[in-house]
């Protein structure tokens, strides 16, 4: 990664003045550029890049269609080879960091630029633990032409960014804001500190349940108190759909991270979102070699746990921690209260050789006999 880059003065957020481009470094590259565009900034920021050589700059205005058009090669070119990325449009310097991260497991071989309208040292922070490529200032054209020639020049190539797989891999599954904290947030923890690469789905931003962006910044939090990254998509809460749509979304993310482990909803369960998403994922993850269902507080009683996954005290705490994040639902919600919760894991604990436990419904198991420990899903 190259160093983070601004017109500010050492000690106001610029690391560097920045280096001034080749004027022939962008001939024929593809850019995709997101920005606010408020007084034609980035209108004028494409019109730089076109100057430069840029054969396309193909310009968003959201974080929804910056990751929908990164998923559309551009006209006559295999992908985009730089993304620039305005970070007006995340928020605060988390959101900031994991939608960077998103687009870094997405998309390993193309850069991003950050622009951002007052560098500082925090903002250049939470851009380089977001594995951006730079940031300069976001009106600042030359630093923009320039930082964009060094992320093309220093791209990594696609045929080395798969990722030797040290870790187990391990990728859960739910409908809604919340649904993964109850089922599995145990799991969920004790896996991510073992080592496991631990990445959750939501399907929906909850918009069922109360106001979608304060719901998806909920579940943000919840997710890194159980160690875990969290990518959210935006299917319609109390309608989604086993089809071919929803196969397909699932069907990015376990493009992402090739997981080992899946854990899903049941089918055993009187919520029509919870049902779909078991068997839209039954699909998307047929090539996955362990598959197992957590319970949901809408499990049947045809749910029937064949695995108890033990547990210590502080898995118990932090998938606590993780369900309280959701202030939004804490309050209303009978079956998140903290008592409810801790009794039942020290119910299924009497199935393991721990205090605390969480049950799986194994559905498929193809692993090697030994390849993980037997409670291990």
């Amino acid at each position: 990664m190259s160093e983070i880059s601004s017109n500010s003065r050492e000690g106001e957020g610029g690391l560097h003045p920045p280096a001034q481009g080749d004027p022939s470094g962008l001939v024929g590259a593809h850019i995709l550029l997101a920005d606010r565009d408020d007084e034609g900034a980035g209108t004028a920021a494409a019109d730089v890049l076109r100057a430069q050589g840029a054969a396309c700059v193909h310009t968003v205005g959201s974080p929804e269609a910056f990751f929908e058009a990164g998923e559309q090669p551009p006209p006559s070119a295999p992908d985009w080879d730089v993304a620039v990325w305005d970070t007006g449009l995340t928020g605060s310097d988390d959101a900031l960091t994991d939608f960077l991260l998103q687009w870094h497991k997405r998309h390993p071989h193309i850069p991003v630029v950050a622009t951002e309208e007052t560098p500082n040292t925090r903002r250049a922070g939470a851009v380089l633990r977001g594995r951006a490529a730079d940031m300069v200032e976001r009106h600042d054209r030359d630093g923009l032409v320039a930082a964009v020639t060094r992320a093309l020049r220093e791209r990594p190539d696609p045929a080395e960014t798969v990722e030797p797989r040290s870790r187990i891999h391990m990728l859960v599954v739910g409908a809604h804001p919340d649904d993964v904290e109850i089922g599995a947030g145990g799991t969920i923890h004790r896996r991510a500190d073992e080592g496991w690469d631990v990445t959750i789905l939501t399907l929906s931003r909850g918009a069922g349940g109360g106001d979608p962006d304060e719901r998806r910044d909920e579940a943000h939090r919840a997710a890194r108190a159980m160690g875990a990254r969290l990518v959210m998509e935006d299917l319609p809460d109390g309608s989604i759909a086993d089809d071919s749509h929803t196969v397909r979304t699932i069907e990015r993310t376990v493009a992402e991270t090739r997981p080992d482990v899946v854990l899903v909803h049941s089918d055993s369960d009187t919520h029509q979102d919870h049902r779909a998403v078991h068997r839209a994922t039954l699909v998307a993850c047929r090539r996955v070699p362990r598959v197992a269902c957590y319970q949901s507080p809408s499990a049947t009683v045809a749910y029937r746990p064949n695995r108890f996954v033990g547990l210590r005290a502080n898995d118990i705490d932090a998938k606590l921690s993780a369900i309280n994040e959701h202030h939004s639902q804490a309050a209303s919600r009978w079956y998140l209260e903290e008592d409810l919760l801790r009794s039942t894991a020290r119910y299924w604990g009497r199935f393991s050789q721990a205090r605390y436990a969480e049950p799986l419904e194994v559905i498929r198991d193809a692993t090697p006999l030994g390849f993980f420990p037997a409670d291990h899903v």
